[in-house]
């Protein structure tokens, strides 16, 4: 019951936020929508920006890889997959049935940490601070939009709850389904073969080969596809390229200047004033995720540690090379369950943390939304 009072508080708290940035932020024109489409009219139309128009355009068109501005496949196909059924249901694309799968998989996602934390032996109380910052965590305001972030969620926390159960087929089926979803699901795989081979016994290595292949299944699928349609298995690696191909040596700069290159940011305009601090409040992100990792080090399984820092190494080599700052980090870090995890063993030690951590995820995520609804790049 106060798993579902999370997600219900959490869905009116994010409309509150909407409601807030539509009717009290200025207009921003700097930056309009990259491909229009004509949603049936509705407030959460405003949901429907950036990522969540390409996956749409992948949904009605299908891919392509030179005839948009952006080449299309360079998303995921998950997620336009629900989208596509969808559309051809109703051959209009309104967005809140679009939005709809995002919000189922946000509350499964609520629910399965709630079930994993409860695994874990944790105390009731902690349980429900580490909900409460997962639902309200800076970027869950993605599990109401047309994005994947809430999908890729539940399926990182069923493959970390199901490993507990040593049901490895079924956790890696979900981590390969995971895959079609975004390619940060790929270090799901490391997560499967370490856990099985934890006792370090020769038969144990020998049984999770075929487990960890399993668990990139829907990644082969893409590649393949990618070979299918544009002769190119790697297509939505080379589709980065319009996001920018800088030297290594350039890219190594872009990481080193990670603080200078994102301040000031986006100017956020409001009837108070002007102010420019979304790629600030990410960054913040960023240090929390990495305090985090470093303090919960000696209190989680080295393969869970592993999983944090290969997303945060994957996020610093994207930055390196692309244009754009640290405004996705909050969305891209969601993923990794074993900082809620480390967030339950140290609440449970200090519970005061959650009086300093709780304000902060409220205000970075009111901010970040407010941004995104207007129609900011705060992606």
């Amino acid at each position: 019951m106060q798993v579902f009072v999370f997600f219900v508080s959490w869905f009116f708290w994010t409309l509150m936020v909407a409601w807030f940035s539509v009717n009290l932020l200025k207009p921003h024109y700097g930056r309009p929508y990259p491909v229009h489409f004509k949603y049936e009219p509705s407030f959460f139309n405003h949901f429907m920006h950036w990522d969540a128009v390409w996956y749409t355009h992948i949904a009605v068109y299908g891919y392509r890889n030179s005839t948009v501005h952006i080449p299309t496949i360079a998303f995921f196909p998950g997620y336009p997959i629900i989208m596509k059924f969808i559309h051809s249901l109703t051959n209009k694309d309104i967005s809140f049935l679009y939005i709809l799968p995002a919000l189922v998989f946000q509350g499964a996602s609520i629910y399965m940490l709630y079930l994993l934390l409860k695994d874990l032996n944790k105390k009731e109380s902690t349980i429900y601070m580490v909900i409460l910052l997962f639902a309200f965590y800076p970027s869950s305001f993605f599990g109401m939009s047309a994005y994947p972030v809430s999908a890729l969620n539940f399926f990182a926390i069923s493959v970390f709850y199901f490993l507990r159960k040593n049901q490895y087929l079924l956790a890696s089926f979900l981590a390969g389904l995971g895959t079609l979803f975004g390619p940060l699901a790929v270090f799901l795989s490391v997560v499967v073969f370490f856990d099985i081979v934890k006792n370090k016994k020769t038969a144990d290595f020998i049984k999770a080969i075929p487990y960890t292949m399993l668990s990139i299944w829907g990644f082969v699928a893409f590649v393949l596809y990618s070979f299918y349609k544009f002769k190119d298995p790697i297509a939505f690696i080379h589709a980065q390229d319009w996001w920018g191909r800088p030297t290594l040596l350039k890219r190594i700069s872009n990481i080193l200047m990670l603080i200078p290159h994102d301040i000031p940011s986006h100017p956020i305009s409001t009837p108070l004033g002007v102010y420019e601090f979304d790629h600030f409040i990410n960054l913040l992100v960023m240090i929390f995720y990495v305090v985090i990792i470093v303090l919960a080090i000696d209190r989680l399984p080295i393969h869970y540690t592993l999983f944090s820092v290969l997303i945060l190494l994957e996020y610093l080599w994207a930055l390196g090379g692309i244009f754009i700052n640290t405004s996705a980090f909050a969305r891209l870090s969601y993923i990794s369950v074993p900082i809620f995890i480390a967030l339950a063993d140290l609440l449970e030690d200090y519970p005061w943390l959650n009086g300093v951590i709780a304000p902060l995820f409220f205000f970075a995520n009111f901010v970040l939304e407010a941004l995104f609804v207007k129609n900011y790049w705060s992606i």
